[in-house]
Parts: structure tokens; C-alpha cells; sequence
């Protein structure tokens, strides 16, 4: 299969009583080595707050992330894509910052996260076709994952 995704973008909070470099090292986990943007802004209560964003174009990347995802977790995704996916074609999802920052990438269960939006590769733009392409490339990636380990995705 081709790729299926034309870029992404993604965004961190780094608050107060969080160190900068460690929230920086988990964007950086998601991202490689692209360039991060910092923007420092203030909290409702008065604290500070930096906002650390990184894009890509390379439509590999959004594809490598998803396969260092655990099977259970494809699973999880692959039956929420509906609700991931928006009118125009953007897969949401969000990684678990703190275990990025491990080196594992794994879906966020709080608001702790990198949150990610990949623009996915349609035509026609829809999000009937977008359910598709995602559906497909989560079916490819846990059909390599089979080897390693089992997955349901239907």
C-alpha cells in the first residue's frame, strides 16, 4: 500500500513544574529530528506555559509512529476510528507524553499528551474514503504485527 498520509503536526504543553528539555525529548521521540516551534503563553491561574510544536511532510513518518504502537492499542484505534477522523480527512490521535519521553509510544489516556493530527492522502477528500485508507493501513501494520504478536483488527 502507498502512503497514506501527507503530513503531521502535532503539539506538547510544557507546564511549570514541568521541565522544558524532557517534554522537548518527547515530542522528539514522536517527531525525530524535526524542527520544533516554541511559543511561551500564559495560564488561566497566571502560570507559565510553552507550547512546543513540530510538523512533517514525510508521509512515512505518521505510518512508522503507528507501528511502534502495542497490538492492543492498533485495536483500540482501529474501532474509535470514526470518531478520529474529521470531515477533512485528519486522523486525531494522542500519545502518552510521559512514555515518550521513555521511548515507548503508546495512546494517551489522560490530557498528558503530544497531540497529533495526520492529514491522510484521499481522493476524493472524504471521510468515508478516509475511514477506508485508515482502516487499511491499521490492517497492514497489525498483518506485520502478526508475526510478533496476535491482533484482532477486523
Amino acid at each position: 500500500m502507498g502512503a497514506a498520509s501527507s503530513s503531521m503536526h502535532g503539539r506538547a504543553l510544557c507546564h511549570a513544574t514541568e521541565r522544558l528539555d524532557r517534554v522537548e525529548k518527547a515530542i522528539r521521540e514522536v517527531f525525530g529530528d524535526s524542527e520544533l516551534d516554541r511559543r511561551h503563553t500564559v495560564g488561566h491561574h497566571g502560570n507559565e506555559i510553552v507550547v512546543i510544536e513540530a510538523k512533517t511532510s514525510s508521509a512515512d513518518l505518521p505510518k512508522a509512529l503507528l507501528r511502534r504502537l502495542p497490538p492492543d492499542e492498533l485495536d483500540v484505534l482501529a474501532k474509535t476510528l470514526e470518531e478520529r477522523i474529521d470531515d477533512s480527512c485528519n486522523l486525531f490521535l494522542r500519545v502518552d507524553k510521559q512514555r515518550a519521553f521513555l521511548g515507548e509510544i503508546r495512546l494517551a489516556g489522560t490530557d498528558d499528551a503530544v497531540a497529533l493530527r495526520i492529514k491522510l492522502r484521499v481522493f476524493p477528500a472524504k471521510k468515508e474514503a478516509a475511514l477506508r485508507i485508515a482502516s487499511e493501513m491499521l490492517r497492514d501494520i497489525a498483518g506485520q504485527a502478526l508475526t510478533d504478536g496476535a491482533s484482532t483488527i477486523p
